[in-house]
């Protein structure tokens, strides 16, 4: 894993978060055979904000550029796309790094039967791709298939790549830009703060066209509304971010639905598993994965505000998230972690 190792030293913070996370990655790469057994220029984020007003929007002629600062933030400027995280380098690294702590907490990059198809060469779409760390590590792994990734902005490093990942800009719950039948296996996840109910809907009707008959889709989401051995504090954090979902028309359990949603689109062979993920105890990887959650869920504030107005005060914000993550270890909460994968129809 030379190539990717390098990509990954390119686009890590060298902190101690980002420390934690590479001995994930190196834990995980002596466990390859476990973690696969089953189942337009990118440009400096940091240093753009840092030019741009506290409030401002700027466009591009190019898709996949349209941006809104807000607060030194970077977003989407783009009005159809829903994703409420900012887009910025600080929001790409703390999803690069969460692709390390879910491959070592799930002990596997995916759950499709499609690991001999992987070894002999196929058609892979990595739908929502984002930084596209998922996209990268697969194609290092599997040289004899292709790697498409597609995101509706520009997060994802164009010119280092291995020659069997290529990436293309655009909103899948509008329009995928390839013909039908196109690839063996559509891999998704963690979209829930990023499709409304009926981009999920427009979204799959578009995964199932570009899908060839008999090909896997595999979705992954988590379960943002009912944790297991959840508290009081930790309660009032997921119930408001489940408001917040439903008062911008998104599914606040759609990790629970995405068997009958794939069902609903016409996939068929449908399998579901689900895996609780230990949050702030019992081993390094609870402590990453509520290292990542408080990350972001700052990085949500400005959206959860909303619904709690003396959240505004980041302090404030900071010391009830501080309050979550003891009640956590106390309580040993667990995020529960939903994947479905099904077949198109081969007639």
């Amino acid at each position: 894993m030379v190539f990717f190792s390098s990509l990954k030293n390119l686009f890590s913070r060298r902190d101690k978060r980002t420390s934690n996370a590479s001995s994930l990655q190196q834990a995980a790469s002596k466990k390859k055979g476990l973690a696969y057994s089953n189942g337009n220029q990118h440009s400096s984020n940091k240093s753009t904000a840092a030019n741009s007003p506290a409030n401002s929007t700027t466009n591009n002629s190019s898709n996949g550029h349209s941006f809104q600062y807000k607060d030194g933030r970077r977003y989407h400027g783009d009005s159809d796309v829903a994703y409420v995280l900012p887009n910025d380098d600080d929001e790409a690294d703390r999803v690069h790094q969460q692709h390390w702590i879910l491959r070592y907490a799930l002990q596997s990059n995916y759950q499709a039967p499609v690991t001999d198809q992987l070894e002999k060469g196929i058609t892979v779409l990595d739908s929502g791709c984002g930084p596209a760390t998922w996209t990268f590590e697969m194609g290092e792994a599997w040289p004899n298939s292709t790697f498409h990734g597609i995101d509706a902005s520009c997060v994802f490093p164009e010119n280092i790549k291995p020659a069997n990942v290529e990436f293309v800009i655009g909103n899948i719950a509008k329009e995928i830009p390839y013909p039908d039948n196109t690839f063996d296996y559509v891999h998704q996840r963690l979209l829930l703060l990023g499709l409304t109910n009926d981009d999920w809907e427009n979204a799959l009707k578009e995964l199932y066209r570009v899908l060839k008959p008999g090909g896997y889709i595999e979705l992954a989401e988590p379960d943002l509304q009912d944790l297991e051995n959840m508290g009081p504090i930790l309660r009032k954090l997921q119930y408001t971010m489940s408001d917040m979902l439903k008062s911008r028309n998104m599914p606040n359990k759609v990790a629970c639905e995405l068997e009958d949603r794939l069902i609903r689109a016409g996939f068929v062979n449908t399998k579901l598993k689900m895996t609780p993920l230990k949050l702030n105890h019992t081993d390094k990887a609870g402590k990453l994965l509520w290292d990542d959650y408080k990350h972001g869920y700052s990085n949500v504030r400005p959206v959860m505000a909303q619904i709690v107005p003396e959240w505004q005060d980041a302090e404030v914000y900071a010391r009830f998230l501080a309050d979550c993550g003891v009640e956590a270890e106390k309580n040993k909460t667990n995020v529960n972690w939903y994947a479905c994968y099904a077949q198109k129809p081969t007639q």
